[in-house]
């Protein structure tokens, strides 16, 4: 709701869930006044040439959409979607675990990589020397 100080005519929006209350007062932001909520202004009346359009007039044709066999409407066998279900949640699984062994088989190789050039490594990156020394490879 926009709000006027009624002080310095600043401005403000303010949300409704802060004007739950009609006892709360309200603190101007530029000049510090501190006010009641004002009433909220009374809704205005239509104007005068507005009207509601009338709805299209029905028609008596039949419906050129085809309906449903009864038997389309029906859900599913719950065997059915149990097995659909179990399928997905196993094809899941075994992507994870891939994605798990992948991650696990890569951390590895840069670990062994690391240990095998540290040499060059430590050369490119004079910091890695405290690594390998605290690790005992120095």
């Amino acid at each position: 709701m926009l709000i006027d100080c009624p002080n310095c005519a600043a401005g403000f929006q303010v949300p409704e869930r802060l004007l739950r209350d009609p006892m709360r007062p309200l603190r101007c932001g530029q000049c510090g006044t501190v006010f009641p909520i004002p009433e909220p202004p009374a809704s205005e009346p239509e104007p005068l040439g507005f009207h509601t359009p009338e709805p299209p007039p029905a028609v008596d044709e039949p419906s050129a959409i085809p309906m449903a066999a009864p038997d389309d409407t029906q859900p599913k066998p719950l065997a059915e979607q149990e097995t659909f279900s179990v399928i997905a949640h196993e094809a899941s699984s075994r992507r994870l675990r891939a994605a798990w062994a992948a991650s696990i088989v890569l951390l590895i190789g840069g670990g062994l990589a690391a240990i095998i050039r540290r040499d060059a490594l430590m050369e490119a990156w004079p910091p890695a020397t405290r690594l390998f020394a605290a690790l005992g490879l120095g």
